[in-house]
């Protein structure tokens, strides 16, 4: 009985020590984690790696067709893709039941797009003549459609396996590649530089460039060279030109005096452009305020084609079709806009000192083009064509110092803002940076025209500043 007692008194103490162990454990716990949240600094107590949540902001890389994507995301196959555009006022409720979508199909499909973040946006704004892939739905094939809305995103709805519509945006794919090109004038320069494959977008910031120091009726020759080097964005799911970046070099040669211009960011991040000494190749006013024009009319006496006798010409024609855009030749502000007697269509602007330029025979004043409205060098002011007395669609282009015409052929046109000297020793790396792009491109034209990028190393021997 006493052995039973004493074993019982052991066991109680036995119970009684675990006990005591445990909450001293549970306390212990509490204090700690306790301690740890009301610390100022919790990641520092925290050595476990975390993993990072997914960008929801970041796209998925789009596929070249519907047969991909359905694979990249699994959903119900597809068969017998067809392709339709969108029609003016056509909406894609409309254009999904006229390529035979019902009206069931139609409306998941347009509320999967509502289900996206910006769904009405892209709904309320399809453009005109955009393509749209699509594949019908059957008893044994999915439905889906896809949509490139804008130029850097596709839209992809298709179905999934147990038959619902999903939506998604998918990233187009893009790189960037620099170019390089050298041609030969045979005809106009902008006709040559289309010939020798020169993207739209480049070839107008190359005339409109070169417009500042170049009379292009009277200085350019057949037989003339041009190069240029520049930076285009590629979609690469159709190996198309999205865009072009500003020109990094321009070179022309006229009858052996070659003119050469880098493109040089200025303070504010702005391309500039200049010589190889850092002179600007702006001028006060342009030469040619207008692209790919042919100068019909010189300034001076000639015979009027309609009045019929001889009659002073105080400005240059230049035949263009209508619509061609007209360049402001400089900045100023817009002094006159409206109609203006036998001169039609007409804008006047006033630049800085002594100069104002005119601009006759609009089919059309741009809308930015209002009295009173400050203009930039190169924007648009209007457009070509054959307003108040013309025989037919041409610019007459006036520049006037102290409000009397001038002219524009004769007047020596101070030039714009030079690097400081401070910039030149720094310009000086950026140029030979860029002549070793083009030496480098030069070396693999094909066909003896058109050169993209390819790692080579120039050596610096070949590159030659001189300031």
């Amino acid at each position: 009985m006493h052995f039973i007692m004493k074993k019982s008194f052991k066991n109680k103490s036995l119970l009684e020590f675990l006990r005591v162990v445990v909450l001293f454990k549970l306390f212990f716990l509490i204090f700690t984690v306790k301690t740890a949240f009301s610390s100022n600094n919790l990641n520092e107590m925290i050595d476990i790696p975390i993993k990072r949540p997914l960008n929801l902001n970041e796209l998925e890389e789009s596929a070249d067709t519907i047969f991909n994507l359905i694979q990249k995301v699994g959903g119900k196959p597809i068969i017998n893709v067809k392709k339709t555009n969108v029609k003016k006022n056509e909406t894609l409720s409309v254009l999904l039941q006229r390529v035979r979508f019902n009206s069931n199909d139609t409306k998941k499909i347009i509320n999967s797009i509502y289900k996206l973040r910006n769904g009405y946006k892209i709904l309320n704004s399809l453009p005109v003549n955009m393509e749209v892939y699509y594949s019908e739905p059957s008893d044994l094939t999915g439905g889906a459609i896809k949509f490139t809305y804008v130029k850097k995103k596709d839209l992809f709805v298709w179905q999934d396996l147990q038959g619902n519509y999903l939506a998604q945006e998918f990233l187009r794919p893009t790189t960037f590649v620099k170019t390089f090109i050298k041609g030969k004038i045979n005809s106009s320069l902008y006709e040559s530089a289309l010939k020798y494959g020169m993207p739209d977008n480049a070839l107008h910031e190359m005339i409109k460039l070169l417009g500042f120091t170049i009379d292009f009726q009277r200085e350019i020759r057949k037989g003339d060279k041009f190069e240029v080097l520049f930076t285009k964005e590629i979609d690469v799911l159709k190996n198309r030109i999205l865009k072009t970046n500003p020109l990094s070099f321009v070179s022309i040669t006229l009858s052996r005096k070659t003119l050469s211009f880098f493109k040089y960011n200025d303070e504010f991040g702005s391309p500039q452009y200049y010589d190889e000494k850092g002179y600007s190749s702006k001028r006060t006013i342009m030469m040619t305020p207008i692209n790919g024009a042919r100068l019909s009319s010189k300034y001076g006496n000639r015979k009027h084609p309609i009045l019929g006798y001889t009659k002073m010409h105080k400005g240059l024609d230049f035949a263009a079709p209508i619509g061609t855009p007209v360049f402001a030749a400089g900045d100023g502000i817009i002094e006159v806009a409206g109609w203006n007697g036998s001169y039609g269509r007409y804008v006047k602007i006033r630049h800085k000192g002594i100069y104002k330029t005119a601009y006759a025979h609009l089919s059309k004043i741009h809308k930015k083009a209002r009295v009173g409205n400050r203009i930039l060098q190169g924007n648009t002011i209007g457009y070509v064509g054959s307003s108040g007395r013309s025989t037919g669609p041409h610019l007459h282009y006036e520049v006037l110092i102290h409000n009397k015409q001038v002219n524009p052929m004769k007047i020596k046109l101070p030039s714009g803002k030079n690097l400081p000297k401070k910039k030149l020793i720094d310009y000086k790396k950026h140029v030979k940076e860029i002549l070793k792009q083009k030496y480098t491109l030069e070396k693999n034209l094909n066909s003896g025209q058109i050169a993209d990028n390819l790692n080579m190393i120039i050596p610096e021997k070949l590159i030659k500043i001189n300031f």
